[in-house]
Protein backbone atom coordinates (compact mmCIF):
# COMPACT_ATOMS: atom_id res chain seq x y z
CA UNK A 1 0.00 0.00 0.00
CA UNK A 2 1.24 3.45 -0.78
CA UNK A 3 0.20 6.59 1.54
CA UNK A 4 -2.35 9.06 0.06
CA UNK A 5 -2.62 12.47 0.71
CA UNK A 6 -5.76 13.13 3.40
CA UNK A 7 -6.55 16.64 2.09
CA UNK A 8 -7.35 15.01 -1.53
CA UNK A 9 -9.65 12.63 -0.31
CA UNK A 10 -13.50 13.77 0.22
CA UNK A 11 -15.68 13.25 3.50
CA UNK A 12 -16.91 10.03 2.07
CA UNK A 13 -13.91 8.63 1.40
CA UNK A 14 -12.42 8.96 4.37
CA UNK A 15 -15.02 7.53 6.20
CA UNK A 16 -15.64 4.81 3.62
CA UNK A 17 -11.45 3.86 4.90
CA UNK A 18 -10.70 0.25 6.51
CA UNK A 19 -8.86 0.53 9.64
CA UNK A 20 -5.72 -1.85 10.06
CA UNK A 21 -5.64 -3.60 12.87
CA UNK A 22 -2.88 -5.43 14.14
CA UNK A 23 -2.80 -8.95 16.24
CA UNK A 24 -0.40 -11.29 17.47
CA UNK A 25 -0.82 -15.15 17.28
CA UNK A 26 1.07 -17.79 19.40
CA UNK A 27 0.79 -20.84 16.56
CA UNK A 28 0.25 -24.82 17.67
CA UNK A 29 4.41 -24.77 17.26
CA UNK A 30 5.28 -22.19 20.28
CA UNK A 31 6.04 -19.40 17.63
CA UNK A 32 4.30 -15.93 17.87
CA UNK A 33 3.08 -14.41 14.42
CA UNK A 34 2.28 -11.06 14.03
CA UNK A 35 -0.76 -10.59 11.37
CA UNK A 36 -2.03 -7.15 10.09
CA UNK A 37 -5.10 -6.66 8.56
CA UNK A 38 -8.11 -5.12 7.58
CA UNK A 39 -11.12 -4.09 9.28
CA UNK A 40 -13.87 -5.48 6.23
CA UNK A 41 -17.13 -4.83 7.76
CA UNK A 42 -17.67 -1.86 5.93
CA UNK A 43 -17.24 -3.60 2.88
CA UNK A 44 -20.36 -5.86 3.48
CA UNK A 45 -22.63 -3.29 2.80
CA UNK A 46 -22.05 -2.88 -1.06
CA UNK A 47 -19.99 -6.78 -1.52
CA UNK A 48 -22.07 -9.43 -1.92
CA UNK A 49 -21.43 -13.10 -0.57
CA UNK A 50 -21.35 -14.52 -4.25
CA UNK A 51 -18.58 -11.63 -5.05
CA UNK A 52 -16.25 -12.64 -2.10
CA UNK A 53 -16.66 -16.40 -1.50
CA UNK A 54 -13.51 -18.30 -1.87
CA UNK A 55 -13.38 -21.97 -2.54
CA UNK A 56 -11.27 -24.48 0.27
CA UNK A 57 -10.02 -28.13 -0.11
CA UNK A 58 -13.84 -29.89 1.18
CA UNK A 59 -13.05 -32.39 3.98
CA UNK A 60 -14.10 -35.34 2.00
CA UNK A 61 -11.22 -34.22 -1.20
CA UNK A 62 -8.68 -33.75 1.62
CA UNK A 63 -9.19 -37.40 3.59
CA UNK A 64 -9.94 -38.87 0.23
CA UNK A 65 -6.70 -37.86 -0.81
CA UNK A 66 -4.75 -38.61 2.11
CA UNK A 67 -5.90 -42.47 1.26
CA UNK A 68 -4.75 -41.92 -2.06
CA UNK A 69 -1.44 -40.93 -0.56
CA UNK A 70 -1.34 -43.81 1.31
CA UNK A 71 -2.21 -46.43 -0.63
CA UNK A 72 -0.05 -45.20 -3.80
CA UNK A 73 3.08 -44.89 -1.22
CA UNK A 74 2.96 -41.09 -2.11
CA UNK A 75 5.96 -39.21 -1.01
CA UNK A 76 3.94 -36.30 0.67
CA UNK A 77 4.82 -32.27 1.71
CA UNK A 78 3.06 -29.88 3.38
CA UNK A 79 3.69 -25.89 2.27
CA UNK A 80 2.74 -22.83 3.73
CA UNK A 81 2.44 -19.87 2.12
CA UNK A 82 3.47 -16.64 4.19
CA UNK A 83 2.17 -13.45 3.48
CA UNK A 84 -0.18 -15.06 0.61
CA UNK A 85 -2.67 -12.68 0.04
CA UNK A 86 0.19 -9.93 -0.85
CA UNK A 87 1.07 -11.68 -3.98
CA UNK A 88 -2.77 -10.66 -5.51
CA UNK A 89 -3.57 -7.51 -6.60
CA UNK A 90 -6.16 -5.36 -5.01
CA UNK A 91 -9.45 -5.08 -7.28
CA UNK A 92 -10.97 -2.04 -6.33
CA UNK A 93 -9.85 1.07 -4.79
CA UNK A 94 -9.86 0.75 -0.83
CA UNK A 95 -8.71 2.92 1.47
CA UNK A 96 -7.25 1.77 4.77
CA UNK A 97 -6.30 4.22 7.69
CA UNK A 98 -3.72 3.59 10.25
CA UNK A 99 -4.62 5.30 13.79
CA UNK A 100 -2.67 6.03 17.11
CA UNK A 101 0.11 3.51 17.88
CA UNK A 102 0.60 1.90 14.60
CA UNK A 103 0.53 4.99 12.86
CA UNK A 104 3.07 5.65 15.02
CA UNK A 105 5.01 2.65 14.13
CA UNK A 106 4.64 3.12 10.81
CA UNK A 107 6.57 5.88 11.08
CA UNK A 108 9.52 4.54 12.77
CA UNK A 109 9.46 1.70 10.34
CA UNK A 110 9.27 4.20 7.06
CA UNK A 111 9.69 8.03 7.84
CA UNK A 112 8.50 9.25 4.30
CA UNK A 113 4.76 8.46 5.68
CA UNK A 114 5.27 11.82 7.71
CA UNK A 115 3.93 13.92 4.99
CA UNK A 116 0.76 11.55 4.91
CA UNK A 117 -0.09 12.41 8.97
CA UNK A 118 -3.26 14.12 9.77
CA UNK A 119 -5.09 14.63 13.43
CA UNK A 120 -8.20 13.14 14.15
CA UNK A 121 -9.43 13.55 17.63
CA UNK A 122 -6.29 14.22 18.90
CA UNK A 123 -4.61 10.84 17.08
CA UNK A 124 -2.52 10.63 13.99
CA UNK A 125 -3.84 9.31 11.25
CA UNK A 126 -2.23 7.95 7.86
CA UNK A 127 -4.34 7.48 5.03
CA UNK A 128 -3.37 4.85 2.47
CA UNK A 129 -4.84 2.84 -0.73
CA UNK A 130 -4.28 -0.85 -0.91
CA UNK A 131 -1.73 -2.44 -4.22
CA UNK A 132 -2.41 -5.41 -2.99
CA UNK A 133 -4.59 -7.81 -1.01
CA UNK A 134 -4.69 -7.58 2.31
CA UNK A 135 -5.85 -10.20 5.02
CA UNK A 136 -9.34 -8.71 6.15
CA UNK A 137 -10.56 -7.49 3.26
CA UNK A 138 -13.81 -9.65 2.01
CA UNK A 139 -12.09 -10.41 -1.66
CA UNK A 140 -8.49 -10.90 -0.27
CA UNK A 141 -9.10 -14.66 0.34
CA UNK A 142 -10.98 -15.23 -3.79
CA UNK A 143 -8.08 -13.18 -4.92
CA UNK A 144 -5.30 -15.22 -3.91
CA UNK A 145 -7.60 -18.14 -4.91
CA UNK A 146 -7.57 -16.74 -8.47
CA UNK A 147 -3.72 -16.15 -8.63
CA UNK A 148 -2.42 -19.54 -7.50
CA UNK A 149 -5.15 -21.35 -9.72
CA UNK A 150 -3.51 -19.01 -12.73
CA UNK A 151 0.04 -20.04 -11.57
CA UNK A 152 -0.63 -23.69 -11.10
CA UNK A 153 -3.01 -24.54 -13.86
CA UNK A 154 -2.33 -21.57 -16.89
CA UNK A 155 1.75 -21.50 -16.36
CA UNK A 156 2.56 -25.65 -15.17
CA UNK A 157 0.17 -27.48 -16.56
CA UNK A 158 -2.13 -28.73 -13.57
CA UNK A 159 -6.23 -29.36 -14.21
CA UNK A 160 -8.67 -28.50 -11.34
CA UNK A 161 -10.61 -31.59 -9.94
CA UNK A 162 -14.01 -30.81 -11.64
CA UNK A 163 -15.71 -32.22 -8.37
CA UNK A 164 -13.38 -29.58 -5.71
CA UNK A 165 -11.91 -26.34 -7.31
CA UNK A 166 -8.74 -26.65 -4.42
CA UNK A 167 -7.55 -29.99 -5.87
CA UNK A 168 -5.21 -29.66 -9.15
CA UNK A 169 -3.71 -32.85 -10.98
CA UNK A 170 -0.93 -32.98 -13.25
CA UNK A 171 0.72 -36.26 -14.81
CA UNK A 172 4.57 -36.22 -14.22
CA UNK A 173 6.35 -39.11 -15.19
CA UNK A 174 3.28 -40.90 -15.56
CA UNK A 175 2.14 -40.86 -12.18
CA UNK A 176 -0.62 -38.28 -10.70
CA UNK A 177 0.91 -35.41 -8.89
CA UNK A 178 -1.87 -33.78 -6.33
CA UNK A 179 -1.85 -30.29 -4.93
CA UNK A 180 -4.88 -29.86 -2.65
CA UNK A 181 -5.16 -26.48 -0.45
CA UNK A 182 -7.00 -24.32 2.27
CA UNK A 183 -6.02 -20.76 1.13
CA UNK A 184 -2.29 -20.69 1.76
CA UNK A 185 -1.36 -23.59 3.12
CA UNK A 186 -1.02 -26.86 0.27
CA UNK A 187 -0.68 -30.43 0.44
CA UNK A 188 1.36 -32.01 -2.64
CA UNK A 189 1.56 -35.33 -3.18
CA UNK A 190 3.42 -37.68 -5.86
CA UNK A 191 5.03 -41.33 -5.89
CA UNK A 192 8.59 -39.66 -6.49
CA UNK A 193 9.89 -37.41 -3.85
CA UNK A 194 11.90 -35.30 -6.74
CA UNK A 195 9.24 -34.11 -8.07
CA UNK A 196 7.25 -33.09 -5.13
CA UNK A 197 10.73 -30.88 -4.24
CA UNK A 198 10.40 -29.66 -8.08
CA UNK A 199 6.96 -28.37 -6.86
CA UNK A 200 8.43 -26.44 -4.03
CA UNK A 201 11.20 -24.69 -5.88
CA UNK A 202 8.67 -23.78 -7.82
CA UNK A 203 5.71 -22.36 -5.49
CA UNK A 204 9.22 -20.55 -4.04
CA UNK A 205 10.44 -18.72 -6.63
CA UNK A 206 6.85 -17.80 -7.32
CA UNK A 207 5.92 -17.07 -3.46
CA UNK A 208 9.00 -17.23 -1.32
CA UNK A 209 10.63 -13.57 -2.85
CA UNK A 210 10.25 -11.78 0.09
CA UNK A 211 9.88 -14.84 2.96
CA UNK A 212 10.59 -18.59 2.02
CA UNK A 213 7.47 -20.73 2.14
CA UNK A 214 7.37 -22.96 5.44
CA UNK A 215 7.38 -26.76 4.34
CA UNK A 216 7.50 -29.95 6.36
CA UNK A 217 8.51 -32.94 5.12
CA UNK A 218 8.34 -37.03 6.21
CA UNK A 219 5.64 -39.14 6.97
CA UNK A 220 3.76 -37.00 9.81
CA UNK A 221 2.31 -33.35 9.13
CA UNK A 222 0.57 -30.89 10.68
CA UNK A 223 -2.22 -29.67 8.36
CA UNK A 224 -5.65 -28.01 8.92
CA UNK A 225 -5.46 -28.82 12.96
CA UNK A 226 -5.08 -32.51 12.61
CA UNK A 227 -2.18 -34.46 12.43
CA UNK A 228 -2.08 -36.57 9.46
CA UNK A 229 0.34 -39.87 9.96
CA UNK A 230 1.16 -41.80 7.50
CA UNK A 231 4.26 -43.95 9.49
CA UNK A 232 2.52 -47.05 8.72
CA UNK A 233 3.38 -48.56 5.50
CA UNK A 234 -0.19 -48.43 3.32
CA UNK A 235 -2.56 -46.50 5.90
CA UNK A 236 -2.84 -43.24 6.72
CA UNK A 237 -4.27 -41.84 10.38
CA UNK A 238 -6.18 -38.53 11.24
CA UNK A 239 -5.48 -36.88 15.05
CA UNK A 240 -6.36 -33.99 16.63
CA UNK A 241 -4.98 -34.52 20.44
CA UNK A 242 -3.85 -31.34 20.63
CA UNK A 243 -7.14 -29.34 19.60
CA UNK A 244 -9.00 -31.89 21.96
CA UNK A 245 -6.71 -31.00 24.86
CA UNK A 246 -6.96 -26.99 24.44
CA UNK A 247 -10.75 -27.69 23.83
CA UNK A 248 -10.84 -29.68 27.49
CA UNK A 249 -8.95 -26.71 29.21
CA UNK A 250 -11.98 -24.31 28.39
CA UNK A 251 -14.47 -26.39 29.75
CA UNK A 252 -15.74 -24.96 33.29
CA UNK A 253 -14.81 -27.39 35.98
CA UNK A 254 -18.54 -27.72 36.94
CA UNK A 255 -19.45 -29.32 33.40
CA UNK A 256 -16.36 -31.86 33.83
CA UNK A 257 -17.60 -34.86 35.10
CA UNK A 258 -15.54 -37.42 33.89
CA UNK A 259 -15.45 -39.90 31.48
CA UNK A 260 -18.63 -41.42 29.83
CA UNK A 261 -19.16 -44.25 27.20
CA UNK A 262 -21.17 -42.46 25.07
CA UNK A 263 -22.01 -38.38 24.57
CA UNK A 264 -25.48 -38.69 24.01
CA UNK A 265 -27.57 -38.85 27.53
CA UNK A 266 -30.42 -40.74 27.83
CA UNK A 267 -32.23 -37.04 28.02
CA UNK A 268 -30.29 -35.92 25.24
CA UNK A 269 -33.82 -34.79 23.05
CA UNK A 270 -36.15 -34.27 26.08
CA UNK A 271 -36.44 -30.01 26.51
CA UNK A 272 -37.12 -28.79 29.71
CA UNK A 273 -39.02 -25.85 29.11
CA UNK A 274 -39.18 -24.83 32.96
CA UNK A 275 -35.24 -24.06 32.89
CA UNK A 276 -33.65 -20.17 33.33
CA UNK A 277 -32.02 -19.48 30.15
CA UNK A 278 -28.32 -19.61 30.93
CA UNK A 279 -26.81 -16.16 31.30
CA UNK A 280 -25.03 -14.15 28.43
CA UNK A 281 -22.01 -14.89 29.15
CA UNK A 282 -22.95 -18.98 29.32
CA UNK A 283 -24.68 -18.79 26.36
CA UNK A 284 -21.33 -17.41 24.48
CA UNK A 285 -19.30 -19.92 25.93
CA UNK A 286 -21.82 -23.04 25.07
CA UNK A 287 -21.76 -21.61 21.39
CA UNK A 288 -17.97 -21.28 20.97
CA UNK A 289 -17.31 -25.30 22.41
CA UNK A 290 -20.30 -25.92 20.18
CA UNK A 291 -18.40 -24.84 17.19
CA UNK A 292 -15.38 -26.36 18.08
CA UNK A 293 -16.83 -29.60 19.14
CA UNK A 294 -18.29 -29.41 15.55
CA UNK A 295 -15.23 -29.11 13.86
CA UNK A 296 -13.98 -31.84 16.04
CA UNK A 297 -16.69 -34.08 15.17
CA UNK A 298 -16.35 -33.67 11.36
CA UNK A 299 -13.11 -34.64 10.82
CA UNK A 300 -11.49 -36.93 13.57
CA UNK A 301 -14.54 -37.75 16.09
CA UNK A 302 -17.33 -38.59 13.89
CA UNK A 303 -18.69 -40.44 17.53
CA UNK A 304 -19.42 -37.25 19.08
CA UNK A 305 -22.19 -36.02 16.36
CA UNK A 306 -24.84 -37.49 17.90
CA UNK A 307 -24.71 -35.34 20.79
Amino acid sequence: MHGVDPHKLTIAQKKAALQYLMFLKEKRSGKIKGRGCANGRKQRIYKSKEETSSPTISVEALFLSCLIDALERRHVMVVDIPGAFMHADIDELIHVKLVGDIAELLLRVDPTYERFVTYEKGKKVIYTELDKALYGTLQAALLFWENLVAFLVDKHGFKLNPYDRCVANKQINGKQCTIGWHVDDLKISHVENDVIEGIYQLLNEQYGKETPLTVSRGKKHEYLGMTIDYSEDGKVKFTMADYIDDLLKEIPEDLSKGPCISPAALHLFQVNESQNKLPAQAQELFHHLTAKLLYLCKRTRGDLQTA
